[in-house]
């Protein structure tokens, strides 16, 4: 995957995304060259319906044919991220605030790299968590989590 493709894609979708009133989580490219797959993921407060994706991927599917944002054969998606949706940028972390979040960090904190935390509060820089085993708290740098996503609490 080229890095300038995907901010190509990202740059041409979001206008349409954003105008429908939804917000674009993610974009992603998946597949090889032959079998390419763009995946668009949006949301809105009270989520997405496939009703929804389905006029997203028709209008950035003309903005894509006009703009000749890709140049090769591709399959476009249109979905929600998800309940257990990644947590990849600092805005994610802030609208989850509240929420409960598997995080796997890049170095162990105590015992584990591993950790199911409550997110207490995020800014640009960090994020504050509450570990649910222990009560622990604790503030990271993002740059210190290899990977996060939500949970769905029972």
């Amino acid at each position: 995957m080229n890095a300038g493709e995907l901010e190509r894609i990202r740059a041409a979708a979001r206008p349409v995304v954003v105008a429908e009133g939804y917000e674009l989580v993610d974009v992603e490219i998946k597949g090889g060259p032959n079998t390419r797959v763009i995946a668009l993921y949006i949301d809105k407060e009270g989520g997405v319906t496939h009703e929804d994706c389905a006029q997203i991927s028709s209008q950035v599917g003309l903005v894509f044919e006009a703009e000749e944002t890709i140049r090769s054969a591709y399959t476009m998606e249109v979905s929600s991220p998800g309940l257990t949706r990644a947590l990849k940028r600092p805005a994610d972390f802030i609208r989850e605030k509240g929420k409960l979040a598997q995080l796997k960090l890049r170095a162990p904190v105590g015992k584990s790299n591993n950790l199911l935390v409550t997110i207490d509060d995020a800014d640009e820089n960090k994020v504050t968590v509450t570990v649910k085993d222990s009560g622990e708290k604790a503030t990271l740098d993002y740059s210190d989590i290899a990977r996060a996503n939500l949970e769905i609490e029972f």
